[in-house]
């Protein structure tokens, strides 16, 4: 949000007597303190949330009443996943008690009443803020005091959702915000559909991370290419996407399984680079390294941990990398990853892993249950990639794009235009329009009005 597009400065642009507070635990980090430091800009931490007391019941049963009406397929397999996990007990009780103490298309209605947060009410007393700008609708727990204080206070409140999938995957309903912007139509029925939002209130954007995959520039050469993460040029690059080991743990397998087909096997003459999730860790794969034609690879810039446990940074210069693998690469392995949009975008052919190790798995703990999940469904029946069902489909389906990499390209261009629905790279720009929009007024509805005018005797606003 803060790099795409460069938002800070359009803002101030907008109106140079606005402050903006940016809420982020990389504020605790001096090179993005550095980075995004601006007149008028003042970076605040954003501590973690964990519910408890009142909230955390409440909560609770709000989860039990989503749980139990499982409107997507994705919930229904969630629910077995913390049923297994003995994450979620009593599910019936709190699911009866949770339609009572909520609405479907309000469920946080009572808790943001009842519930409030002192400090989260002292910074909006000390920053009277005009606006409200989140990143997730609620998901992070972070983000909800922010989110709880805006509603109720009355201050109008915008979810630029960065996620394909919550709207069909998580065990918690979103929470209501006054205006959301996603990235295609499809996420734009699921929240009207699925979370209660009036069609009016959803905006679509596209993808903003994307647009640096769209602008019109020299990519690297394939030469600098292989030879910055050392690789062979002479030889056919497969990439392999990593998922953490606690929703994936059998990489391992995978990149055995592949390493021997290139050792003399239907992948001779084939190379392997192993781009590691920002969850996953470079010793589990200490076993690979000297392996002939295997290349390891984590390229991310380490920073203070969030609140989610994550301690990654994913710079423009990464952004620019992975743009350079995904162009270069002749096919890419991943499991059910979002890595498939963005190599649908290069037109690089995909092969998704769709089993585990010699051992197996339960449906809950296996990858299979990622093929049925709602929102990739909507890729695998687009014809865009091959879904290997065991590691000999996997090297044969990697081996027939390596010979012909045009297979499956019109159900890739399909699958970038529902994902993505806007391939110009002006994404950030409409992200951008629309926060101003909000912040102008210029809509004009009633709400907008109302809210305009009770500002009219403030000098200076807040977003």
């Amino acid at each position: 949000m803060l790099r795409a597009g460069g938002l800070l400065d359009r803002l101030r642009d907008f109106d140079p007597a606005l402050r903006v507070v940016v809420f982020s635990p990389l504020a605790r980090d001096a090179a993005f303190a550095k980075e995004f430091a601006r007149p008028g800009v003042l970076l605040l931490d954003q501590p973690a949330h964990v519910p408890s007391g009142l909230e955390a019941r409440l909560v609770s049963m709000i989860q039990a009443a989503f749980l139990s009406r499982g409107r997507t397929e994705s919930v229904r397999i969630r629910m077995l996943e913390a049923r297994a996990n003995g994450i979620i007990r009593w599910l019936g009780v709190k699911a009866l008690l949770g339609r009572l103490v909520s609405r479907a298309a309000a469920p946080y209605a009572l808790s943001d009443r009842l519930v409030s947060h002192p400090h989260m009410e002292q910074l909006f007393d000390e920053h009277q803020p005009a606006l409200v700008v989140c990143a997730n609708p609620g998901l992070v727990f972070s983000e909800v005091p922010l989110m709880r204080t805006a509603r109720r206070r009355g201050v109008t409140c915008m979810v630029i959702d960065a996620s394909w999938d919550n709207f069909t995957n998580k065990l918690l309903p979103v929470r209501q915000a006054d205006r959301l912007v996603v990235w295609n139509d499809l996420m734009k029925e699921q929240a009207v559909r699925l979370h209660g939002y009036r069609p009016e209130a959803v905006s679509v954007a596209g993808a903003p991370q994307f647009d640096v995959h769209f602008r019109a520039q020299a990519r690297c050469t394939r030469a600098e290419f292989f030879q910055r993460i050392g690789a062979d040029p002479s030889r056919k690059l497969i990439v392999l996407t990593t998922t953490p080991r606690s929703l994936y743990r059998h990489h391992d397998y995978v990149l055995r399984e592949l390493s021997a087909a290139i050792e003399g096997g239907p992948l001779s003459g084939a190379q392997v680079l192993v781009r590691l999730h920002p969850r996953d860790e470079v010793e589990a794969y200490r076993e690979f390294e000297g392996v002939p034609h295997v290349i390891i690879e984590k390229p991310f810039r380490p920073t203070v941990t969030g609140s989610d446990g994550l301690a990654i940074d994913v710079m423009p210069e990464h952004q620019r990398h992975l743009g350079d693998t995904l162009y270069h690469a002749d096919a890419v392995v991943n499991v059910a990853s979002t890595i498939s949009i963005e190599s649908c975008i290069f037109d690089t052919p995909v092969v998704n892993i769709c089993f585990d190790g010699p051992g197996g798995e339960p449906f809950v703990r296996s990858a299979t249950r990622y093929y049925r999940f709602t929102h990739y469904v909507n890729i695998t029946n687009r014809q865009a990639v091959r879904v290997a069902t065991s590691a000999a489909e996997m090297v044969e389906s990697v081996a027939r794009y390596l010979a012909d990499r045009s297979l499956d390209a019109a159900g890739r261009r399909q699958v970038v235009l529902d994902q993505c629905r806007f391939t110009d790279g002006g994404s950030a720009e409409r992200v951008i329009a629309a926060v101003i929009d909000e912040l102008s007024g210029s809509a004009g509805d009633a709400r907008r009005a109302g809210l305009q005018s009770r500002r009219a005797d403030e000098p200076r606003r807040t977003a």
